[in-house]
């Protein structure tokens, strides 16, 4: 009897567990690969509206269209954005550039891939001590020992420094890797100025106290100074620029084809070139002004 009870448990435990197999290999076969075929797409943003905006004006009514919902998260920290999106806590991030997350790849391994780049806010240089509208005129107006105030961020203190470089205001050492150069890494100093890092979103307030400083592009925008600045950031290989990102092996997926796609439209340009939008003063990257022949202005 025992053997019978025994006999009959086990093919019972058989007959379900090939249901229970086929059921299983059954239903993940007819149901979609959501991350192929997803239709609500979440994007981490800064808590500025710069790029927001993008999306809202120039990108959102366009996925829309297309049957897509976008979802914009908040959040304002570079790394912490990087770790979202490897996590999969959301699908793209839109904010820091290039060099800013090659630096997080090279210090902790978690990676971004670029999407699309788009226009951005490049950063300038701004002064209300010094009534000057030129750098040749800032370079006669400045003195032995005045205070010139940079972002302080890993990325965005040498990316300060390679800017003023270029325009005749510091040398950095040879022996330096430019994209993580720090003051100490100057190495001809030929106006004796006083360089000082700060946390970026201090600098616009202590500008008044200081002979120039090195402001973000988009913070200049939402204070309305950005067409005041005396000169602004040109990135020539574009490793400045703010780009939309994506977890490596998404660039492939439908929705992220998709909202690039919504990216290269016409209907995007007409967006971004729109003067009642504050995009139309942006950095246009390289296939934007091949692509529309809209040259960049500064």
């Amino acid at each position: 009897m025992m053997k019978s009870n025994v006999k009959i448990f086990w093919t019972l435990f058989a007959s379900v567990l090939t249901v229970l197999l086929y059921s299983c290999m059954s239903g993940s076969a007819k149901r979609p690969d959501n991350a192929a075929n997803k239709k609500v797409i979440s994007i981490a943003v800064t808590q500025k509206p710069t790029y927001p905006d993008m999306i809202t004006y120039a990108i959102q009514p366009i996925m829309e269209k297309k049957g897509y919902v976008i979802k914009q998260r908040a959040i304002d920290e570079a790394r912490m954005l990087a770790n979202l999106l490897n996590e999969g806590e959301v699908d793209m991030v839109v904010a820091g550039h290039r060099a800013a997350y090659d630096y997080i790849k090279k210090y902790t391994g978690v990676e971004v891939a670029t999407l699309i780049t788009v226009p951005s806010a490049t950063e300038g240089i701004f002064s209300k001590k010094l009534n000057i509208r030129t750098v040749d005129e800032l370079k006669r107006q400045v003195e032995k020992g005045d205070v010139v105030l940079l972002p302080n961020d890993p990325s965005n203190l040498p990316r300060s420094l390679i800017f003023l470089e270029r325009l005749g205001f510091l040398t950095i050492k040879d022996d330096v890797v430019k994209g993580e150069a720090t003051e100490r890494d100057i190495s001809k100093n030929p106006y004796e100025l006083v360089f000082r890092g700060m946390n970026a979103a201090q600098i616009p307030r202590n500008l008044e106290s200081v002979a120039f400083a090195v402001i973000f592009g988009d913070d200049a925008d939402l204070l309305g100074i950005l067409d005041q600045a005396i000169v602004r950031e040109v990135s020539p290989g574009e490793e400045y620029l703010i780009f939309f990102g994506v977890k490596p092996g998404n660039e492939e997926r439908q929705w992220a084809k998709d909202f690039k796609d919504a990216v290269l439209s016409e209907e995007y340009k007409n967006v971004i070139e729109c003067p009642k939008y504050r995009f139309h003063t942006y950095q246009r990257p390289k296939w934007y002004v091949e692509k529309w022949g809209i040259q960049n202005k500064y």
